[in-house]
């Protein structure tokens, strides 16, 4: 008998949906097509040498403790040396406060499962980090998107949202950011609004996910302080990441919060992954307390900050006039908005994907239907400067033609 696998499945996979943009990273392996698409550091950045040769050192002088199991809280001299930086950073921690985490996505999925119930709204912002509403969803939370501008989350859409789904008897718990630089938007929220967010999680016993891979990768300005750094009542929850900063490949972030929270997560974490890799975390430490890391983000924000500026002057010289972009000081992502008379964003990248451009379309950074139609989401850090240029070249000119198409301006004017 053929087994019918359907009928096997726990009912909570139905909640799992597949990530959009994971659907274009087998793009990025094509040397024709110039991908905006994923949120990857840039290859030619990645400090081989250096790396080979601090992985070689720690693992003939450290080998034993590099290469064996670890505890799930993780190294205690990296939660440590976390910790430390974080309190100078004004966001006071112990090594007690602070779990490894496979990246800071497995951070989403252990917070996930631990807070949020079958059916429990989740707030995030809107548009929102794909894969933090996925792992929401993983568990049976349900997403409710806040409204955003150019200053962050809008407060009084938080409090109204709040308030609404408290009078249906559907009290939110936990409010999911990424305040710095966001994901898809690269907009920052501005020190004034963490405070009056963080008044809004106040009132409301609201705990607050702060996610925050993209903060040390600053172009322009200062980053506000953390929400962590501000919070006076510990209903924060910190997430960080080397994946941006050093690189991806040794999968270590970390998870900072009130240690009966932690003490929870990591006995989630245990029937997960026992604990992250040793190696990895014994290489983020040595490069972090020698100073390398800081140093390579110096490097990195510079190289960074050239291919921002190279997107945004293409964006500002070969896109029609009509079609309105962010400009983040920092991280990866340039938001981009079509007006409505516009085919809609996935359209548009059906046909600059057959001119071997791509994109990601808006649609899965929201929940609601038809909600991100006309946005789209491009990233400047994997393209090098002259693909970067030539690919919104390429773009301005298919979208100079369906401005121009007279059924367009029939429809739009």
């Amino acid at each position: 008998m053929t087994i019918k696998w359907d009928n096997f499945f726990a009912d909570r996979t139905r909640h799992m949906t597949g990530s959009q943009i994971r659907q274009f990273f087998a793009l990025t392996e094509k040397p024709e097509v110039i991908s905006f698409a994923g949120g990857f550091p840039g290859n030619e950045f990645f400090p081989c040498a250096d790396i080979s040769a601090a992985l070689a050192d720690l693992v003939m002088k450290d080998g034993k403790e590099a290469l064996q199991y670890t505890s799930t809280e993780g190294s205690f001299n990296l939660r440590s040396y976390l910790a430390t930086r974080m309190t100078l950073e004004g966001a006071p921690n112990k090594a007690e406060n602070i779990i490894i985490t496979d990246g800071s996505q497995q951070g989403l999925d252990l917070l996930s499962r631990v807070l949020v119930n079958n059916g429990d709204p989740v707030l995030v912002e809107e548009p929102a980090y794909i894969g933090g509403m996925s792992a929401i969803k993983s568990y049976g939370g349900i997403p409710v998107g806040i409204k955003m501008d150019g200053q962050g989350v809008i407060p009084q859409e938080l409090e109204q949202t709040i308030e609404s789904l408290t009078a249906k008897n559907k009290k939110p718990k936990v409010f999911y950011t990424v305040p710095n630089f966001q994901n898809p938007t690269g907009v920052t929220t501005s020190g004034q609004r963490r405070k009056e967010v963080l008044a809004i999680a106040s009132r409301h016993n609201l705990v607050i996910i702060e996610d925050n891979p993209y903060g040390d990768l600053c172009y322009e300005g200062e980053v506000p302080a953390s929400y962590m750094a501000l919070d006076r009542n510990s209903q924060v929850i910190y997430l960080g990441s080397y994946s941006k900063i050093l690189i991806p490949g040794i999968r270590i972030g970390w998870m900072a919060g009130p240690e009966k929270l932690i003490g929870k997560v990591v006995l989630a974490k245990q029937t997960t992954n026992l604990c992250s890799s040793s190696l990895g975390q014994q290489l983020a430490y040595r490069l972090s307390i020698k100073g390398y890391v800081d140093i390579h983000i110096t490097k990195l924000n510079s190289l960074y900050k050239q291919k921002r500026d190279i997107m945004l002057n293409a964006m500002k010289r070969y896109f029609p006039a009509d079609i309105k972009h962010t400009e983040p000081k920092g991280g990866f992502f340039i938001w981009v908005t079509f007006p409505e008379y516009y085919p809609t964003s996935r359209e548009i990248l059906d046909l600059a994907l057959k001119q071997n451009v791509a994109f990601v379309h808006g649609e899965g950074f929201y929940n609601k239907e038809g909600g991100g139609c006309h946005g789209a989401r491009f990233s400047f850090s994997q393209p090098n400067n002259l693909e970067i240029e030539k690919g919104i070249k390429i773009l301005g000119k298919l979208l100079h033609d369906l401005a121009n198409n007279s059924t367009l301006k029939a429809s739009g004017q």
